[in-house]
């Protein structure tokens, strides 16, 4: 009996036999195409086999767990102050280039709780928390999720929340004096995320044109957004570059005319525009930039299929702008 009172649910990863081996086989194969099709002269720009290094380096690195195990106790150490996020624990020595065992943890996809018959103040809850999550990877910890889709982002607690969430007050009379003593309730939600095999983790230099880009999107600057992605372009092939600033200040200039203010702006289309802008003049950013804005997005169209009045840039505005001083 106490030996079963030590037992926990594990999950348990295994690799598929040849796996390894039908991975390098489709990496040499696209390489080779990558490699034909940069000689055509409208893709020289993309410059293919620069990307095709790149996700060889990130393909290989999904076929050894132990690098999700150590990118996983990476993510518990940096989420430790915040009791809403949770990752499984991986549990050694079982964790191998192809074994990897970890904490099970017992939960619900987060889509289940776009269906209209949730409680709109359960999904506003799981909409802030999300967005709470990405914040701090992206502007704090440098260190994003790289595959944030429903299917690796799980709920616990759902099953205990309810609308009233009320702090518990004790009284106490002692003799003429009267003291009231308040216990805020504890939310039980967790966000439980899974498959950190990918991550994105920019340069010192990235990281501070990522919070410059997006403090001058919080402020309307068009013109700065402009100058600040042709300094992080790896790649500038742009045959006008008077068109491509203002076509980005249009981008700007639109959003803002069509939500009266960039502080209620759909942050997952605005960049959609930004990022389409970037491949019709050419204009190559560095692949982990764009990598942790697509993330943003991503989590931002999420976010608002939960709660559709939770704005990103408005929860990230204070921190931007304290910070701005330093940009």
């Amino acid at each position: 009996m106490s030996e079963q009172h030590h037992l926990i649910p594990v999950a348990i990863k295994v690799m598929h036999p040849g796996v390894t081996h039908q991975v390098r086989m489709d990496l040499r194969l696209m390489k080779a195409a990558s490699w034909v099709l940069s000689l055509l002269p409208g893709a020289r720009w993309l410059r293919l086999t620069e990307v095709m290094e790149e996700f060889e380096e990130v393909m290989l690195g999904q076929i050894d767990l132990r690098n999700e195990a150590t990118i996983m106790e990476r993510f518990r150490e940096n989420f430790l102050g915040m009791d809403s996020v949770k990752f499984p624990i991986p549990l050694r020595p079982f964790v191998t280039r192809t074994v990897a065992v970890e904490t099970y943890e017992e939960s619900t996809p987060i889509s289940t709780f776009v269906a209209e018959d949730v409680p709109d103040v359960l999904k506003q809850q799981l909409a802030r928390m999300g967005l709470d999550m990405l914040l701090k990877m992206v502007f704090v910890d440098n260190f994003v999720h790289g595959e944030l889709c429903p299917e690796n982002i799980l709920i616990q607690g759902a099953d205990q929340f309810s609308r009233q969430q009320d702090d518990r007050t004790t009284i106490v009379d002692l003799c003429d004096t009267l003291i009231i003593n308040v216990h805020p309730s504890q939310c039980p939600l967790k966000l439980i995320l899974l498959d950190t095999g990918i991550v994105t983790e920019l340069r010192p230099s990235d990281f501070h044109n990522l919070k410059a880009v997006f403090t001058a999107v919080i402020r309307g600057q068009g013109e700065k957004i402009t100058e600040l992605l042709l300094t992080q372009a790896t790649v500038n092939e742009c045959q006008d570059l008077q068109l491509f600033k203002s076509e980005i200040e249009r981008i700007v200039h639109e959003a803002e005319m069509n939500t009266g203010s960039l502080q209620k702006l759909h942050v997952a289309g605005f960049l959609s525009n930004i990022l389409e802008a970037l491949i019709v003049h050419k204009v190559k950013v560095e692949s982990s930039f764009a990598s942790v804005i697509l993330a943003i997005m991503a989590l931002d169209r999420l976010s608002r299929s939960l709660d559709p009045e939770l704005d990103l840039l408005q929860v990230v505005r204070p921190m931007l702008l304290k910070d701005s001083a330093g940009l």
